[in-house]
């Protein structure tokens, strides 16, 4: 969204207004920043709707009489209220809304080879896996509603244009690729292999089921039989963390224990963005292992950065990654093949880790140009306004 907005910023035939939701009633307020009227609305809970927002936004839309409203995301209940504000000012034909994750569809692959006794756990102060997963569903019931009053979507995929479209086939569908942060591309194919960290994997998330940390678990041990310096560093939560203990981690911890991996696994911890093209830069190899994705932010962040990335086929990867050309693709639920893809790119025959890199390099400068990602934004509004 920044990326998006940056890039309008630079448009003069544009007037923008922001609204975003706020999760400490402290920090609620109204004003002007860089030039942008600017709301803020409290999001109490990202589960329930709330009918106190839809008053607050038919406010928004008196005060602003807006041409367009760009909606990010269809996983929030507040979506759903702004939709229902729009249609009671008449301005329905008007709203189009940029798909990120999908939860309906989700919540289908949340408790993917979970093992029973894990998904009802529930250590204090936390929720089970199975009740998150159900957090989900509740979430995708607003979604799925969003989706059949909207007229126009705006996806990046193959997939999230199936998912819609499944869900509300009269829908308006409009492809427009996403702009990541910009210190993302002031390292373009800045990934050496000479450089590298040899045998390393670097994972940008794992804190819950869908992210597939599970899987990579699963497919250690081979990978370890053959490359006895593997080493798996992870960004995000710290599953091992003494001090919060998710149902997740409980699993996360007793597969490690029973595959002997502890010493070939370190936790990061949150990392700010430098920190994360470090690690891109210093991985032999990146991993996704997800369940189910969309286009997924770090997939495109290790692409343009040069990272040789293994990714499970899942959602919308197979509309970046062609599998064997710019990275490796492999069923989500398949750690033997995860295993030996990233055995070849460890063994690197015929220089494949640069092959690989240099097609993912070029993939990446048409996929998630910011230019081009505007200028078709920026087409997509004026459609909607030729249209009514």
């Amino acid at each position: 969204m920044t990326g998006m907005l940056h890039e309008l910023e630079k448009k003069d035939d544009i007037e923008i207004c922001l609204c975003f939701p706020i999760y400490d009633s402290k920090r609620l307020k109204n004003g002007k920043c860089r030039g942008h009227k600017y709301y803020t609305f409290l999001c109490s809970s990202i589960e329930s709707y709330d009918s106190n927002m839809l008053n607050f936004f038919e406010q928004i839309l008196r005060e602003n009489r807006p041409d367009i409203v760009h909606i990010w995301g269809t996983e929030f209940p507040h979506t759903l209220a702004m939709i229902l504000a729009c249609k009671n000012s008449g301005i329905l034909e008007r709203v189009v809304i940029n798909i990120q994750g999908l939860v309906s569809i989700c919540a289908k692959h949340y408790l993917s080879d979970i093992p029973e006794e894990y998904r009802d756990l529930k250590p204090a102060g936390s929720n089970s896996i199975r009740e998150d997963r159900d957090l989900f569903e509740k979430r995708g019931e607003y979604e799925i509603k969003s989706l059949k009053m909207i007229k126009h979507v705006i996806g990046r995929t193959d997939w999230d244009k199936a998912c819609v479209k499944a869900i509300n086939p009269e829908i308006q569908y409009y492809f427009c690729s996403e702009i990541l942060r910009n210190a993302f591309y002031k390292y373009e194919g800045k990934w050496k292999y000479e450089k590298c960290r040899k045998y390393s994997i670097f994972v940008s998330q794992a804190s819950y089921p869908i992210k597939g940390f599970h899987y990579l678990l699963k497919a250690l041990p081979i990978i370890i039989r053959e490359f006895p310096d593997t080493h798996v560093y992870v960004a995000g939560f710290n599953l091992l963390d003494k001090k919060e203990k998710r149902p997740y981690s409980l699993f996360i911890e007793s597969l490690m224990e029973q595959l002997d991996l502890f010493r070939f696994v370190t936790f990061l911890n949150k990392l700010n963005e430098e920190e994360m093209i470090q690690q891109y830069l210093s991985a032999n190899v990146f991993v996704s292992a997800s369940t189910v994705e969309n286009s997924s932010n770090s997939v495109n962040e290790a692409m343009i950065i040069g990272t040789p990335c293994v990714c499970s086929y899942v959602g919308g990867i197979g509309s970046i990654v062609v599998s064997g050309e710019n990275g490796f693709l492999y069923p989500y639920d398949e750690p033997a093949l995860l295993a030996y893809y990233i055995c070849r790119f460890f063994g690197n025959k015929d220089k494949l880790c640069d092959k690989c890199s240099t097609r993912a390099i070029q993939k990446m400068k048409e996929w998630i140009s910011p230019e081009i990602s505007a200028a078709k934004n920026m087409e997509i509004y004026k459609k909607l306004l030729d249209s009514n």
